[in-house]
Parts: C-alpha cells; structure tokens; sequence
C-alpha cells in the first residue's frame, strides 16, 4: 500500500528555526530597547514590533505553526486558548508583569480585530485611547468570558 504524499508545489512552506528566529528578531529587539530605556512611550515600539510580526505570520498563514515552534523551542506552557500575539509576548519579554502582558495582548487583538496595518499601529492605538483603551473596547469585539452580574464595577 502507498502512503500519499503531499504535493510540494501546494504545501505552504513552513519556515525553519533559523527563519522563525528571524521572524521575531525586531520584537527581541524592541524587548532590549524596553529594558534599556525607562521612557513613558517606549512600550509603544515594543508593541508596534509584535504587532508587525503577528500580521505578518497572519498574512503567509503560518502563525499557528510559528507559534507552536516558537513556544516548543522557548519551553513557553500552552494554554488552551492562548493568542499567538501572548507566545510572540512570552517568548520576547518573559519578566514583563502578568497582568500588563494581558492587557498588551488584549490591545493588540483590538488592534487586529480591526484590520489596522502595522504602518497605522501607532496613530490607532493613539486616536483609541492608548493600550489600556484598545484593551477595554476588545469587550465589545470580542469577549474572554461572562459576569454573572453584569459588567457593572460596583
């Protein structure tokens, strides 16, 4: 009995290690920029690189492949559930505090949920109401879980 193999010439080709380090050198970069510098907006170069490379793996389609690889070769833990955009976050600034990487993550999905390019990352995080502004109209978009009582804060 034969075993069918998959056409080449249709497989998307998946990047190698090499090639997936590459892929997310300027967010490392940034993440050694932020640890270097103390400044009020340097998370917003930060972001703007994950955000880059996020839509990129979105555009060549191979962001869940990429995000495995990156997480296996980073001994991150995989959630059920868990962006990619939180692996790129994990992988490239793992001291950062646990709930100021959700709020980033949640950001960046508002970000994406609305078809922003990386080009007008910036202008849109601003004209929105900063990260913590994106992160709170993810709500809207798309939501992580109910309140029993409503979504009242008092």
């Amino acid at each position: 009995m034969q075993a069918t193999q998959p056409n080449p010439s249709r497989a998307p080709r998946r990047p190698t290690s090499p090639e997936l380090a590459a892929t997310i050198q300027p967010a490392k970069e940034a993440a050694a920029r932020l640890k270097r510098r103390v400044g009020r907006f340097e998370i917003y170069n930060f972001l703007d690189a994950i955000y880059g490379v996020y839509v990129d793996w979105k555009h060549r389609k191979i962001a869940k492949w990429s995000v495995r690889t990156l997480a296996d070769e980073m001994n991150i833990v995989r959630r059920k559930g868990m962006s990619p955009i939180r692996v790129l976050i994990e992988a490239t600034l793992p001291s950062a505090d646990f709930k100021q990487k959700s709020r980033w993550v949640r950001a960046l999905q508002y970000v994406y949920s609305e078809n922003v390019s990386p080009s007008q990352f910036r202008e849109f995080i601003r004209h929105h109401g900063g990260i913590a502004g994106c992160a709170r109209l993810v709500v809207n978009v798309n939501r992580k879980r109910r309140r029993p009582g409503g979504d009242w804060n008092d």
